[in-house]
């Protein structure tokens, strides 16, 4: 019944416009900007990012905002089972305490050594890359809005819809009256020209999105479709995009990242993302490698999320 509920919505929703697609040809990006974003990623994958090696991403990413001028802090948590793990929090003041905040999950998904190491390099490199070049490429001039830029740590399994979810600690803390908006980044770097290369494997969204999964999407849920339109505004100039905005239901592909624990909150909260395992097939494999990402439809992403949170701040 919950299901039959859920894809009624749906289709009543798209019939008012709640979703849209745009097939605009992807351009092409200097080599020289792909190969910044594709070295984040190498070093990032360098190191599992789980267990006692994760220490080499918290240092690698907090090193790359203070690099570029950010105020950083680490937001320490422990969790249930007596694991002490961080946030990386980075601000740039603006003129009001009011803000955006703009995160991407850092540890990548321990898939146990019979099957092989994990280097989780669009699942989540890809989208931690994104973060610290949108660090780096932002203007250099007085915002009105904050910004906060946040790497969390725990979205994997273990902590996965549990409240030791990095994520769920820094919405906790947040001063929610004063959040304008939350982005989440979650897998930004596979692409397909294929045909038939974006597989409807779950009900909801996938079944309204294109078939050929060369489109970055922006998914929301209703309160959070003014974010959502801008944010495609800006993807769909440069690549194809898609944007949904339906109600959240637990348990489907719609919940299934950081922003989960912002939007209940009242937070108006919207994922950008490559639809993970939706498109692929290396998610939660010890085939999800650096060599597999299309930096430049990386590149594309990042340019239009430096354009988007540019705008939202002023």
């Amino acid at each position: 019944m919950k299901w039959i509920t859920f894809l009624l919505g749906c289709f009543s929703l798209c019939s008012c416009g709640m979703m849209e697609s745009h097939d605009t040809p992807a351009i092409e990006i200097p080599a020289t900007e792909q190969a910044t974003l594709r070295t984040h990623v190498q070093r990032l994958c360098a190191h599992p990012r789980y267990g006692s090696t994760i220490n080499h991403a918290r240092d690698y990413i907090e090193a790359r905002f203070r690099a570029v001028g950010w105020q950083v802090h680490r937001q320490y948590f422990t969790t249930a089972d007596g694991e002490k793990r961080c946030n990386i929090c980075a601000t740039r003041p603006g003129k009001k305490d009011t803000r955006y905040i703009i995160g991407a999950h850092y540890d990548a998904c321990d898939i146990g050594e019979d099957y092989g190491v994990n280097q989780g390099a669009d699942d989540n490199a890809s989208a931690v890359a994104a973060l610290l070049e949108l660090a780096a490429r932002l203007p250099k001039e007085d915002f009105t809005h904050t910004v906060e830029l946040v790497a969390w740590d725990c979205e994997e399994p273990p902590y996965f819809n549990t409240p030791d979810m990095g994520s769920a600690h820094h919405a906790a803390a947040c001063d929610k009256e004063k959040v304008l908006g939350l982005i989440c980044l979650e897998m930004l770097g596979y692409y397909s020209d294929e045909p038939d290369s974006q597989p409807s494997i779950f009900p909801g969204y996938s079944l309204m999105l294109p078939t050929v999964g060369n489109f970055i999407a922006v998914v929301g849920d209703p309160a959070a479709r003014e974010l959502s339109v801008r944010l495609l505004a800006e993807l769909k100039k440069d690549m194809p995009a898609a944007r949904i905005n339906l109600p959240f239901v637990h348990d489907t592909e719609l919940y299934f990242s950081d922003h989960r624990n912002y939007y209940p909150l009242g937070i108006p909260s919207a994922m950008i993302t490559d639809t993970s395992m939706l498109r692929n097939h290396h998610y939660h494999e010890p085939t999800d490698t650096p060599d597999t990402l299309d930096y430049n439809r990386l590149s594309i992403v990042t340019r239009a999320l430096v354009r988007a949170v540019t705008a939202l701040a002023k």
